[in-house]
């Protein structure tokens, strides 16, 4: 008697952006919102002293400047949360379950408007769906392709986005567990 293998144990992939788009989102508002603060006192002196449109329009252009700063500091904290614990994309002995980052946009219309607000990927994309995995790319920007007939667009998985050993691990492992894969 011949015993069943054991499932494969779960795998967790750390899946964010990283420190390069939190720096960029942080050094974009903080830059607005310093520009804000800046021009909101010469708008108030100019103000004072008379030049009204002048002043007046430096102070408008520094209120709206200013709540950048906010969005500035979230991008850090959001940065700093991702970094102690990052969105996971998991592995199971069945399927692929995607966080929230790894499913994509929501799909447009001609204006660019969502159509909907649910992604075009599944939270989970069992093995069995799978038909095919490619990945293609130049050197660290590759992409990871995943066809699956739970939705008309592949699961595009971005190396970027995951540490390079992760990357080629999730290949590997979706190479072994899939069959139709392994071409």
């Amino acid at each position: 008697m011949a015993s069943d293998p054991t499932p494969p144990a779960e795998r967790a992939y750390p899946y964010w952006a990283g420190w390069h788009a939190v720096g960029c989102s942080v050094l974009f508002f903080g830059l607005i919102g310093a520009v804000g603060v800046a021009l909101f006192p010469t708008g108030y002196a100019k103000f004072q002293a008379g030049q009204l449109p002048t002043g007046i329009a430096l102070m408008t252009m520094g209120v709206f400047g200013v709540p950048t700063l906010a969005m500035s500091a979230w991008s850090l904290i959001a940065g700093v949360r991702d970094t102690f614990r990052p969105p996971l994309l998991r592995a199971t002995a069945t399927a692929l379950v995607l966080p929230a980052e790894a499913r994509g946009q929501p799909p447009q219309d001609e204006y660019g408007e969502p159509i909907g607000t649910e992604p075009p990927q599944p939270r989970e994309v069992p093995f069995a769906a799978i038909r095919a995995v490619a990945r293609a790319g130049p050197h660290r920007n590759e992409t990871l392709t995943v066809v699956h007939d739970l939705s008309a667009e592949p699961l595009q998985l971005k190396q970027h986005m995951m540490r390079d050993a992760d990357f080629d691990d999730l290949e590997k492992l979706l190479r072994e567990r899939v069959p139709a894969a392994r071409g």
